[in-house]
């Protein structure tokens, strides 16, 4: 029987160099040490990648579990770095973490690298606020800096928590977080980056732009979000609206959620996605994403070009078909993920494997890399 440890590295590579997946790559490289060095090298390339989605079957449990769109199946992995934690994902692939120890950390899942964040401590937490350790921080979100060679500098972190929906941010390597203080837009309601660029959505539906450099909020005068936009977050309900980066471009994804009573919760879930004019200063409603798609969670949007991918539906949205329950993590969560087509306007779920849709951590979306 053939040493396939003995194979010459440069055959090694090109082996690699056929693999699409993160997760095959990674089980490349831990069948032996001439096959890992193709891994220490960071020689391997990957092409574009589609989120994951992140999930954990059983209760205060190291295994976490993965569902890949390429083979719809679920795979195991340890990862105790996250056991007993709350998780954000995000669409650059890093993870932020907080437990009841009140350490808030940033972690990839894929190769267990984490860095320490500064503590909720250093958080301005209003007067009042009498939060438990997994309701501080609302979303957290991970931004990367392309015009930086530093691995930490690279990397941006910002988070809307407290009562208040209040903006701060930091970097690994920071003693504190940075609060974004602005008095005019208040109850921030999502984040995300654009050309290096972080614009942020308040509860009002007023869209500003953030400057963590000398940490200050602007805002992009011009017309008002689009009616049913505004009017949801008026009185809120059933509706969610998220900002998504798009190969350059601003999208606004509206979710209404449970439009039709006599319909299962996924099957009456629809979108609407709009683009943000910056010449005009305006919300265009899109008719067709075209080949790109959608994936939507409780905390994370990442929109990707799929139109080459088996397994994953062009101009349509993935999404986690409930919210986080106010009892986690005492209480089991219920989960199903759905798929809504822009082109039939029409829900439908998402097998995940042949497992149980019970869940003690909720599923979040995460984009696999490996840097």
């Amino acid at each position: 029987m053939a040493d396939w440890s003995k194979l010459p590295y440069d055959i090694i590579h090109k082996v690699a160099g056929r693999l699409s997946v993160i997760q095959d790559f990674l089980a490349f490289s831990a069948v032996c040490c001439s096959w890992r060095s193709v891994y220490l090298a960071k020689e391997w390339n990957p092409g574009p990648q589609v989120p994951v989605l992140m999930f954990s079957y059983t209760e205060n449990s190291s295994i976490i579990s993965f569902l890949s769109l390429y083979t719809n199946k679920v795979s195991n992995s340890e990862l105790p770095e996250a056991c007993g934690r709350r998780c954000w994902g995000s669409s650059s692939g890093w993870l932020v973490t907080t437990g009841n120890d009140l350490e808030i950390q940033l972690l990839n899942p894929f190769t267990h690298i984490s860095y320490k964040l500064p503590p909720k401590s250093s958080l301005q937490i209003s007067f009042g606020d009498f939060l438990s350790w997994y309701d501080i921080i609302e979303r957290a979100f991970v931004f990367r800096n392309p015009c930086t060679s530093d691995a930490n500098e690279d990397l941006v972190v910002m988070i809307i928590y407290g009562t208040l929906k209040q903006l701060a941010f930091c970097r690994p390597g920071y003693c504190s977080w940075r609060c974004v203080k602005d008095k005019t837009h208040s109850e921030f309601i999502d984040v995300t980056c654009v050309k290096d660029q972080i614009f942020a959505l308040s509860f009002m539906g007023s869209l500003v732009l953030i400057d963590i450099d000398n940490i200050t909020v602007s805002a992009i005068s011009g017309q008002d979000p689009p009616r049913n936009v505004a009017l949801s977050l008026l009185i809120g309900g059933s509706e969610r609206i998220s900002l998504v980066e798009s190969s350059g471009d601003l999208w606004m994804v509206y979710q209404n959620r449970g439009g039709n009573p006599w319909r299962s919760y996924i099957e009456s879930t629809v979108f609407l996605v709009y683009n943000f004019d910056f010449d005009n200063k305006q919300w265009v409603r899109l008719s067709s994403l075209g080949s790109r798609t959608i994936f939507v969670g409780d905390n994370t949007c990442i929109a990707v070009c799929t139109a080459r991918y088996l397994n994953c539906e062009s101009n349509s949205v993935y999404f986690v078909a409930s919210k986080k329950d106010k009892g986690w993590p005492k209480r089991v969560t219920r989960v199903n993920v759905g798929v809504y087509s822009l082109r039939s306007g029409y829900s439908g779920p998402l097998c995940i494997g042949t497992d149980t849709q019970k869940h003690f951590s909720f599923p979040i979306w995460v984009m696999p890399t490996l840097r």
